[in-house]
C-alpha cells in the first residue's frame, strides 16, 4: 500500500492533496498504483466556521479558516481516506466532540485523542494526539467550551490516561505498523542525524542537551509497542531515525524506522511517500487503480477504551486508575464483549457505525470571508453517542 505522510497540515488542505495528485500523474506512467491513504501528524485545523479560531491556541495573524471548512460544508470532498491525530493548533472543540475518534468531514477520520485502527483488515495504525507539558500530564480532561485563556492552553496537552490505554496495545491484537504522533518521542534525535538537524534547528540545541525534546510518554510507547514506523510533526523539520529495540530478546533486534517532516509551503519537506507491502490474502485485484481502502475498529482498542471507560477523567483531578493487576482481567472481559456483540467477532467497518454529520453550522462562504461569529458552542456529535452505544457505555463527552 503507498501511504502519503504529512507532517503539520496547518489547513492546508488543498495543496496536500494536489501535491498527491501530481504524485500520481508520475507514478501513473510507470504502472504504478496511486496513493491509497493519508496520514496527517497533527495541526490539522478542522475549523468549521469563525468560531472555532477561537478554540484554536495560536496568534491572531495564524487564526485562519484556511481550507478544511469547505471539506466540512461538502463544497469539496477528500479525494482519499485520510487519517489524522491532533496536535496544539487545533480547533479544540471540534476535536472534544470526537475524542473516542470519528470522521471531521467525509473520508477524514480523527483517531481521537488515542485510538487505533485497521486499513482493510490488516495494517494497523494507532495513534496519539496532542503534546506534553509536565503540569497537566496527570491531570482530567477538565477544559469545556468556551475556552478561557488558561484552559486553552491546557486543552491540547497530552494526558497520562490516554497514553497509558495505548501501552495496553502490547499484550492485546498485533503488533502495531504504524504510530502517528504530533509530539516526537523523546530522545529519538539521538538515534538518527543529529548534528544535521542541529545545522537545521540550532534553537533545539538545549533542549537536547537536557534531553527535553518531544514527550517522554511517547518515549515509553516507542519502547514497549515497538511499532514498525513512527511518523510526526511538530517540530516543522524533516528528520528519519531508526531506533533499535532491546537486543537481549531476539538475535536480531527489533527497530521502528521514524519519520518526522515540516509543514506545507514552498521547499519545506512536508510530503513523503512510504510503501507497506500488503499482504498476498489482502491485495486487490489486478488493474485496480483507484480504490477507496476501509476503516475497520480494532477489536483488541475497542476492549481497552471498554475497560477503561469508568475511569475516564473529566476533572483537574484525575480519576484513580485500578491496579495494574486488575487490568488484564478487565480487558479480558471487555473484549469478550466487544467479540460478541460487536460486528464479526468484534471487527466492524467505521462507516457501519459512525455517519458523518455536521454539528456546527459551517462558515457559508467558499473563501470563509462572510462568517463574523465570534462566540463558540459545545456540540454533541451522534458519532461520538454511536461509538458508545457500540460498546454499551455511557456517552460521557457530551
Amino acid at each position: 500500500m503507498r501511504i502519503a505522510v504529512v507532517g503539520c497540515s496547518h489547513g492546508g488542505l488543498d495543496t496536500i492533496y494536489k501535491a498527491i495528485h501530481r504524485l500520481d500523474a508520475k507514478t501513473k506512467k510507470s504502472g504504478e498504483l496511486p496513493v491509497e491513504l493519508l496520514l496527517a501528524c497533527g495541526d490539522f485545523q478542522a475549523t468549521r466556521n469563525n468560531a472555532d479560531l477561537y478554540t484554536m491556541k495560536a496568534p491572531t495573524r495564524f487564526r485562519l479558516l484556511r481550507d478544511f471548512h469547505n471539506y466540512y460544508a461538502g463544497r469539496k470532498k477528500a479525494p482519499l481516506l485520510t487519517i489524522v491525530v491532533g496536535g496544539n493548533h487545533e480547533a479544540m472543540g471540534h476535536m472534544w466532540e470526537c475524542y473516542h475518534g470519528g470522521w471531521l468531514a467525509p473520508n477524514i477520520y480523527f483517531l481521537g485523542y488515542a485510538g487505533c485502527v485497521l486499513v482493510d483488515g490488516w495494517l494497523r495504525i494507532a495513534g496519539s494526539s496532542g503534546t506534553y507539558k509536565a503540569a497537566d500530564w496527570k491531570t482530567g480532561h477538565f477544559e469545556r467550551v468556551p475556552f478561557i485563556p488558561s484552559t486553552l492552553d491546557s486543552v491540547y496537552h497530552a494526558r497520562q490516561y490516554d497514553v497509558m490505554r495505548l501501552m495496553e496495545l502490547q499484550h492485546h491484537g498485533s503488533k502495531v505498523d504504524i504510530f502517528m504522533s504530533h509530539d516526537w518521542p523523546r530522545g529519538i534525535e539521538r538515534h538518527g542525524d543529529t548534528d544535521a538537524l542541529l545545522r537545521e534547528m540550532p534553537a533545539f540545541k538545549d533542549s537536547i542537551r537536557s534531553n527535553t525534546l518531544g514527550s517522554p510518554g511517547h518515549e515509553v510507547l516507542l519502547k514497549t509497542l515497538k511499532p514498525a514506523r513512527w511518523c510526526s510533526g511538530h517540530m516543522h523539520v524533516r528528520f528519519t531515525a531508526e531506533f533499535r529495540h532491546d537486543k537481549l530478546k531476539t538475535p536480531r533486534p527489533e527497530s521502528t524506522k521514524f519519520l518526522a517532516l515540516s509543514k506545507p509551503g514552498e521547499e519545506r519537506e512536508y510530503l513523503e511517500i512510504i510503501d507497506v507491502p500488503t499482504p498476498e490474502e489482502h491485495r486487490p485485484p489486478k488493474n485496480t487503480r483507484h480504490r477507496t481502502p476501509t476503516l475497520f475498529f480494532d477489536p483488541h482498542w475497542l476492549a481497552i477504551v471498554r475497560a477503561f471507560d469508568p475511569f475516564l477523567p473529566l476533572e483537574v483531578q484525575a480519576t484513580p486508575l485500578p491496579p495494574a493487576e486488575q487490568i488484564p482481567e478487565l480487558i479480558a472481559e471487555a473484549l469478550a464483549c466487544v467479540r460478541q456483540n460487536v460486528g464479526d467477532n468484534g471487527v466492524k467497518a467505521a462507516n457501519d457505525v459512525q455517519v458523518f454529520a455536521q454539528t456546527a453550522r459551517p462558515t457559508r462562504s467558499y473563501g470563509g470571508e462572510e462568517d463574523t461569529d465570534t462566540s463558540p458552542r459545545s456540540y454533541s456529535n451522534p458519532q461520538t453517542q454511536a461509538f458508545c452505544d457500540m460498546l454499551s457505555i455511557p456517552n460521557q463527552i457530551g
